[in-house]
């Protein structure tokens, strides 16, 4: 079974233009086994990005500066797109594969926060539940009554 944060390698993956390259992924949420994985992909190029960590509302991304988890390069986690698959989809895929990496649950917590801040109305129902599953939005609503 896998778990939230781990990090999920692809050398291949193919981009909307046709281009494929290495991609990194990280997974969001901890499948049981009807479940399907949910992932948001990553980039380390700079261009036109902030160097402020954590949650770029206008820009729908999360920046983890290099060496403060796993990544050793600077790396932008890219909100705009959730990449939903199945177990058996990436069973089927003999070159993408997990690492040995994951973020720990307070990075993965701040990613998902930031994609509910720029992306809440794009995500539909039962990716909410994924991310969020009932327990958790009752310690949201229960920290936020604490801190009023």
């Amino acid at each position: 079974m896998h778990t939230r944060g781990e990090i999920f390698f692809h050398p291949e993956y193919e981009f909307e233009n046709g281009g494929t390259s290495n991609k990194l992924f990280v997974l969001l949420n901890t499948p049981t086994k009807n479940q399907n994985y949910l992932f948001v992909k990553t980039t380390s190029r700079q261009t036109n990005k902030p160097l402020n960590p954590g949650c770029i509302k206008r820009q729908s991304l999360f920046f983890i500066p290099a060496g403060r988890t796993w990544f050793y390069v600077n790396t932008w986690v890219q909100l705009r797109q959730i990449y939903e698959m199945s177990q058996g989809d990436i069973n089927k895929d003999e070159n993408a594969r997990f690492t040995d990496g994951s973020l720990n649950n307070k990075t993965v917590d701040k990613i998902i926060d930031c994609l509910f801040i720029t992306q809440d109305e794009d995500i539909p129902p039962i990716q909410r539940k994924l991310l969020r599953p009932p327990f958790y939005e009752s310690i949201l609503k229960l920290k936020e009554r604490f801190n009023s």
